[in-house]
């Protein structure tokens, strides 16, 4: 049961996760296009900080144990490691990095590649 709830944690937490960085990408598009009344910037910036929030505790602690290796220095968000990581030496943490980029994050970013 213990396991059960864990496995349902860190599922909801990288959901949540991901929902924030959708959401942090249309605010950024919206800004880009000068759009972004007060309103929206008072609220995405709140929802940016609890964002950010769960990418470190996410990052440190989820993230360590999918690749199996701590945070390196100043690195502070489960993106800027999956970009360090897909773009470093071949073996199974780029393939994960590069298929968890690929599927989850480039399209979503308007630049259509997300570099963390």
């Amino acid at each position: 049961m213990t396991t059960l709830l864990i496995l349902l944690g860190v599922f909801f937490a990288l959901k949540q996760l991901w929902l924030y960085f959708v959401a942090a990408m249309r605010l950024r598009e919206v800004r880009d296009a000068k759009a972004l009344t007060k309103a929206q910037r008072v609220l995405g910036s709140m929802l940016l900080f609890e964002g950010l929030l769960l990418d470190l505790l996410v990052h440190v602690f989820i993230g360590t144990l999918v690749f199996l290796e701590l945070p390196a220095r100043k690195e502070y968000t489960l993106s800027r490691r999956l970009w360090r990581l897909s773009n470093g030496p071949d073996g199974w943490r780029r393939r994960l990095a590069t298929k968890i980029r690929a599927e989850l994050l480039d399209a979503i970013d308007p630049s259509g590649v997300h570099k963390g």
